[in-house]
């Protein structure tokens, strides 16, 4: 896979997701799980293997704790934006979101 250089950090060509750089969401029965920003989707991988999708509307954002590098998704009570039903953002490939 090709790889582009960004100004901080190397991007997937393929994806377009910053690699390197630890994104978790939080979800409020599930935990921690490994994340990845796509646009405005934020795609996380649950337990049991299954790609979950919310957008930027659904979560609160905040760096991450102990000087990582990395952003932390906690999941809110929000809905998503009206139209987001029809959301085509193909997610990253499970490699792609590493562990926690």
């Amino acid at each position: 896979m090709k790889r582009a250089v960004g100004a901080e950090t190397p991007i997937s060509a393929k994806e377009g997701i910053r690699m390197g750089k630890q994104e978790i969401l939080t979800h409020p029965s599930l935990g921690k799980l490994p994340a990845r920003k796509v646009l405005d989707c934020i795609f996380a991988v649950a337990p049991e293997g299954n790609i979950l999708h919310y957008h930027l509307e659904q979560v609160a954002k905040a760096d991450l704790s102990g000087g990582k590098d990395g952003v932390m998704y906690t999941l809110t009570d929000k809905a998503p934006n009206e139209g987001r039903e029809r959301c085509c953002i193909i997610p990253p490939f499970v490699r792609e979101f590493g562990s926690i």
